[in-house]
């Protein structure tokens, strides 16, 4: 043991004994080493990431789902317009619809509460585009004398539209009150319009009598719009080109 300490000892009275070997003492016994290091030199590459550092943590995302089916709801109202364009809605049953247009009635109702609600849908989307073609058509007029034009051009449209036509102004009739409120309704809104135009074409009548040949055209355009698609008697007698040329004539009557 003793032997150890005089280990010690004798480097330090060596350098005690060198010049200036107080100051080295008295430095070593305040230094503070630096903390460890790596050891790695700083010009030195970094070492290799670990195998879980290479792999970036990604999100979890949900599974995608299928897009959904596209709505098979215009193929039912297609489907029921060919039929209601031939048979009166009494007469065809929501299983007819949907076998027609190869579904279940299950799928049917997916879409539609009952056939009226149907029919309510095909008579008012025609009612708006029925009221669009009357209204254009009456814009062309500038005088009396244009009126059988007017009368021609409404019934090439509904020729065009023979379909929901027919369902409008044939098989629908009575059928709900949905759609008598509607087509009263559309009526009343075009013999207005129908009137502000013969005030405009014949300024000289009074406002009783532009006002009932506004009736007067509107209704007689759905009269004649119903012959064509029934192909009455009146219609087959007087043959397409008299029978234009006839409504034409009680359309001009109305001002006159």
């Amino acid at each position: 043991m003793g032997g150890g300490h005089d280990d010690l000892a004798a480097p330090r009275r060596a350098m005690s004994r060198t010049a200036g070997g107080g100051d080295i003492l008295r430095c070593l016994r305040h230094w503070n080493p630096p903390p460890p290091t790596s050891g790695r030199p700083a010009d030195s590459p970094p070492p290799p990431q670990r195998l879980w550092e290479d792999r970036p943590i990604m999100p979890k995302t949900r599974a995608s789902r299928p897009a959904n089916r596209p709505s098979r709801r215009h193929e039912i109202l297609e489907s029921a317009v060919d039929l209601l364009s031939i048979q009166p809605p009494d007469e065809i049953a929501v299983s007819d619809i949907a076998s027609h247009c190869g579904m279940t009635p299950a799928a049917f109702y997916y879409h539609f509460t009952s056939k009226d609600e149907i029919l309510d849908e095909i008579v008012g989307s025609f009612a708006d585009r029925w009221s669009i073609a009357v209204t254009e058509a009456m814009a062309e007029v500038h005088s009396p004398a244009e009126l059988p034009d007017c009368v021609d051009t409404v019934l090439s449209w509904v020729e065009e539209n023979e379909r929901p036509a027919r369902v409008y102004f044939v098989t629908s009739v009575g059928a709900t009150s949905a759609c008598e409120t509607l087509r009263r309704r559309t009526r009343n809104e075009l013999a207005r319009r129908a009137s502000k135009m013969f005030r405009e074409i014949s300024p000289e009548q009074d406002r009783i009598r532009v006002a009932i040949a506004g009736l007067g055209l509107i209704t007689l355009l759905e009269i004649v719009s119903r012959s064509r698609l029934e192909l009455d008697p009146s219609y087959r007698t007087l043959g397409p080109a008299h029978f234009r040329s006839t409504a034409g004539n009680l359309a001009q009557a109305l001002i006159h």
